[in-house]
């Protein structure tokens, strides 16, 4: 924008010192967006801005040998195009989310997708666990948790027996039976 008054002079900016080492004057604007979508803004000198990949390390044209910068969409091309095709064929049959959208996300759209990627997944669960099968904890194999919750009262009850009767044998192997049941060897 002009000054429209051309007798006073226009006031003279100085330019903003490079963030990294301000010392020269910032030309090069980066704009960094961490991985929760939050940017921040960089002004840095050329010398800066090399440093940290940002601009060419000459500012002639590219070499024949060095490629120049690409497009946005160009890139985007190249690197659905190293999708392979295998994985955007996989489809879960219950949410029809394909196996190339769980690698962009990261994240299953249903719990039969584990079953329809199951084949990917064990290489990938084994790198990130160091197994594929699970050695933690897990529901009782041997009936429903109300069952389980029965059987403990009715240990406890045993275990309150045998101590009044002063079978402190017979009440040290109940007690051990609760807490393979999951209760704690306690009465109540």
């Amino acid at each position: 924008m002009k000054n429209p008054n051309p007798e006073t002079p226009e006031p003279k900016t100085t330019p903003q010192p490079c963030d990294k080492c301000r010392k020269r004057p910032a030309e090069v604007k980066v704009t960094e967006v961490d991985k929760h979508g939050k940017s921040v803004e960089h002004r840095l000198c050329v010398e800066c801005a090399r440093e940290r990949g940002v601009v060419a390390q000459n500012n002639a044209q590219p070499a024949a040998d060095q490629p120049g910068p690409q497009p946005v969409a160009e890139i985007l091309r190249d690197l659905k195009a190293k999708i392979p095709a295998a994985d955007r064929k996989l489809i879960c049959p219950n949410c029809k989310l394909t196996f190339a959208e769980f690698k962009a996300s990261g994240r299953m759209g249903c719990a039969r997708c584990y079953e329809a990627f199951a084949e990917q997944l064990l290489p990938l669960i084994k790198r990130i666990h160091g197994a594929a099968k699970h050695t933690g904890r897990r529901p009782n194999p041997n009936g429903s948790a109300a069952a389980q919750g029965f059987e403990i009262q009715r240990l406890r009850r045993e275990l309150s027996a045998a101590i009044e009767a002063e079978d402190y044998e017979q009440a040290a192997a109940v007690r051990d039976r609760i807490r393979r049941q999951g209760g704690e060897g306690e009465t109540q």
